[in-house]
């Protein structure tokens, strides 16, 4: 990974973030991501933190989280005040929702790995599903 520099284009700080440098000017026009502080030569000056908030958001992003998740989400984790109810309740959903990705991610390994083992294919969908099951 490269070293993370004070001063630098964005497409320096992507390739140190790992995120697209669109998806950081997104972030940046949606108020994910605020506007970095600028050289006079117009450089972004970028923190380590800039970059861990720019892969925590597109990590969540990659995930299936929607714009007002990832807006609400960063409030709750920017706030420096116990959860609210509302809160709590707001993270449990996106739990229980990354618990069911997560459970049809795993059946869609076993599958795909019992198919590269040489079992039959045309009852993949069907192993995979059952008869009329959606996550």
């Amino acid at each position: 990974m490269l070293a993370l520099e004070k001063t630098m284009k964005i497409s320096d700080f992507s390739a140190y973030s790992g995120v697209p440098s669109e998806t950081i000017r997104y972030y940046e026009r949606r108020g994910l991501l605020p506007s970095p502080a600028r050289k006079p030569s117009n450089y972004r000056m970028y923190s380590k933190e800039d970059a861990a908030r720019v892969r925590f958001l597109h990590n969540l992003q990659s995930l299936g989280l929607s714009l007002s998740q990832l807006v609400t989400l960063l409030s709750i984790c920017d706030e420096e005040k116990p959860l609210s109810v509302d809160d709590e309740s707001f993270v449990q959903e996106i739990v229980e929702d990354l618990e069911v990705r997560r459970a049809l991610s795993d059946r869609l390994r076993i599958t795909l790995c019992a198919l590269m083992t040489g079992e039959k294919r045309p009852h993949i969908a069907e192993k995979m599903f059952g008869h009329g099951y959606a996550p």
